[in-house]
């Protein structure tokens, strides 16, 4: 009897502290697994599934509250090529993304050029009409001087040819439909290169009829500059000629709480959303440094009327 009291001891004390289950009618009493983890309810997700609902979500952070587009680049030993172009949004910014074949155009040949900037300093001081609307989302026209308010840009491939002379290509072009600025202490608008992840879905371009691998992502961060400090501008579309969106059924226009990347994927503050938040902790603690130093002159004002004149006697 005694040996059957030890055997459910430990039992009695795994069942109270809701550790791993007993099987009823065990002679051993060894607890037996049967915890989610080893029974699952429902079907069971494959990894290929995995991998595609990944990819998925990673192509809809592509285009959020933006859109998806082609550029034709046109070569001249070659025939013309259609690259992705990706567009996306949140309150602070805007991300342009260009697709390209890096066995084509290799990512060392990359060239971007973003032109019309405000100084950071001016983010909350952008006026002005944006009154050209040109398409000039394919316009061959080499003249990088041409006037544009809001300002280009411009992703270009530098290779080499047969001759050794440095061969200009342009990927993509077009002008700026609204206002942007640097970052703090940047003196120019920065890209990087991203990895292509394909999601089988024939977006990658197309050269001469076949498919272009698409593996490498140009892409390029421009910080929204407005007329003042606390207004949001929804752009229409990433460059003027393109196809312009409805910004009134973007979500975050009725709740700004709402994660720039809702779209499953982990939400992320940017460089720009940190600097605007540091910039506005710094001016709420400079207006109340402000308001303290007045209400400290108004009563020492007070302090000196109220003060009476004291007499004081000389000796002769």
């Amino acid at each position: 009897s005694s040996s059957s009291s030890s055997q459910s001891q430990p039992q009695s004390k795994l069942q109270k502290e809701g550790d791993l289950p007993t099987v009823s009618g065990s002679i051993s009493g060894d607890a037996v697994d049967i915890s989610p983890s080893s029974h699952c309810d429902g079907p069971t997700v494959s990894p290929t599934d995995k991998k595609r609902e990944k990819i998925r979500q990673w192509h809809d952070r592509l285009i959020h509250n933006g859109g998806k587009h082609h550029f034709t680049v046109n070569t001249k030993n070659q025939a013309n090529i259609k690259l992705p172009v990706y567009w996306s949004q949140d309150r602070y910014e805007v991300t342009l993304r260009l697709g390209i074949p890096s066995t084509t155009f290799p990512t060392r040949s990359i060239r971007v050029r973003v032109t019309g900037a405000l100084s950071y300093a001016d983010r909350f001081s952008a006026v002005g009409s944006g009154a050209m609307m040109a398409d000039t989302t394919n316009d061959d026209d080499d003249n990088d001087d041409e006037p544009s308010y809001y300002g280009s840009v411009e992703i270009i491939s530098c290779v080499s040819n047969k001759n050794n002379k440095e061969e200009k290509i342009v990927l993509l072009k077009g002008k700026l439909p609204r206002p942007i600025h640097l970052n703090k202490d940047e003196d120019e608008i920065d890209y990087e290169i991203e990895d292509y992840l394909d999601d089988g879905n024939g977006d990658n371009g197309s050269k001469g009829g076949n498919d272009e691998h698409i593996n490498k992502l140009v892409t390029i961060t421009m910080p929204k500059a407005v007329p003042m400090h606390g207004m949001v501008i929804w752009w229409d579309c990433p460059l003027i000629g393109y196809p312009q969106i409805d910004v009134s059924a973007i979500q975050e226009r009725q709740n700004p709480l709402l994660s720039a990347n809702n779209t499953g994927g982990e939400a992320r503050t940017s460089t720009t959303q940190q600097h605007q938040k540091q910039q506005t902790n710094k001016d709420a603690k400079k207006e109340a440094f402000q308001k303290a130093w007045e209400e400290a002159h108004v009563m020492f004002r007070e302090k000196m009327k109220a003060k009476k004149k004291q007499e004081v006697e000389m000796d002769d």
